[in-house]
């Protein structure tokens, strides 16, 4: 399990342990910040609360504005907050939800921030912004929208429910996965990479099992930060879910997860060194079916369907895939792109994919 320790990224400090969001009055001087302001979700002011309360003088209110999707309304709600405060900086408080807001938002304000992380999404480590969903959705790439420091404190996710971080670990395992592979990949993020896989595929497992365990969180926590921070660029699985949870406006790190073991699948012919370092990780002779079985081992669902999406737009969701260019080791087509939301929404565990 991984002690307490400091990681200096290019651009952000990042700070590790159990009970080291007591040390976040220090960081907010050591970051020269004296009037912050606090974004987080509705469900998350008590915690923001204590927050404010260790910070004291420090702390220039709460804001609870933080939503799904990144709705441009609560941005500009932000934006004036911390403008009729005056504000020089503030702290996210939560998981993809307030931290991708804000990004968005320091990025605007041209104001640095603080991210005190509570789930596995891994949003934090990630220049890239965005603000809304659909046709209006905006969108960038900006070392601005990093953070100054980043707070992982593993007794956080306690109040997580085990299929809440199970869903969140499959998100950050996705990522970790497509790292094998992925267009810029090399030795050193292929090295990490498989670290956070086989700490994630243990951890998560342990934590469903014993959600009390500070210990799993720990690791799954570790396991997410390594897959967020030390990624390749990501191919047809995150095209295909981030898609389709836009389109239908389904549960982000659930999407991720049910469509991780097909597209996995799907590319198995043309990754055969990547699917041999899994199946040396996780002791398997199948990875596809043993990510659908970890899905399942997490209460998680197993079908798009399940989630929301309509069966009968399935060939809707197919066109708007298309529509977004990636790399992919194995080049597909549309008739591709069904197949594999097919299987995704049938429950059954990932076939070979004919080539």
């Amino acid at each position: 399990m991984p002690e307490r320790f400091v990681y200096t990224h290019p651009n952000t400090r990042v700070v590790f342990g159990n009970g080291v969001v007591r040390d976040l009055p220090e960081e907010v001087r050591r970051a020269g910040l004296s009037r912050v302001l606090i974004l987080c979700s509705k469900g998350r002011t008590t915690l923001a609360e204590s927050i404010a309360a260790a910070l004291g003088e420090r702390c220039v209110g709460i804001s609870d504005e933080s939503v799904p999707n990144m709705p441009r309304e609560a941005f500009d709600v932000v934006k004036a907050q911390l403008a009729d405060r005056n504000a020089d900086g503030f702290i996210a408080v939560g998981g993809g939800s307030p931290i991708g807001l804000a990004k968005s938002v320091a990025v605007s304000a041209q104001l640095p921030f603080i991210a005190v992380v509570t789930t596995l999404s891994g949003s934090e480590m990630s220049p890239k912004w965005a603000l809304g969903r659909g046709l209006g959705r905006a969108a960038g790439n900006d070392i601005r929208a990093l953070p100054t420091v980043a707070i992982y404190d593993p007794e956080l996710t306690l109040e997580l429910p085990p299929r809440v971080i199970g869903a969140s670990g499959m998100n950050a395992m996705a990522h970790a996965v497509e790292s094998l592979y992925g267009d810029d990949t090399n030795p050193v993020i292929q090295t990490l990479s498989e670290d956070a896989i086989g700490r994630l595929f243990t951890s998560l497992a342990q934590v469903a099992a014993d959600p009390a365990s500070v210990d799993a969180r720990n690791e799954a926590l570790y396991g997410a930060w390594v897959a967020a921070t030390f990624r390749a660029t990501t191919c047809i699985h995150h095209v295909i879910a981030q898609q389709v949870r836009q389109l239908f406006d389904l549960d982000h790190a659930k999407t991720h997860a049910v469509v991780l073991p097909y597209a996995v699948a799907f590319n198995a012919p043309a990754i055969p060194q990547a699917i041999a370092r899994m199946e040396k990780i996780v002791r398997t002779d199948n990875v596809p079916v043993a990510l659908f079985e970890l899905n399942k081992t997490l209460g998680l669902p197993v079908r798009l369907t399940d989630l929301g999406m309509p069966a009968e737009r399935l060939d809707e969701a197919a066109d708007v895939v298309m529509k977004v260019k990636c790399y992919n080791p194995r080049p597909y087509t549309r008739a591709d792109v069904v197949a594999i939301l097919r299987q995704a929404s049938s429950g059954r565990p990932p076939e070979a994919f004919t080539q």
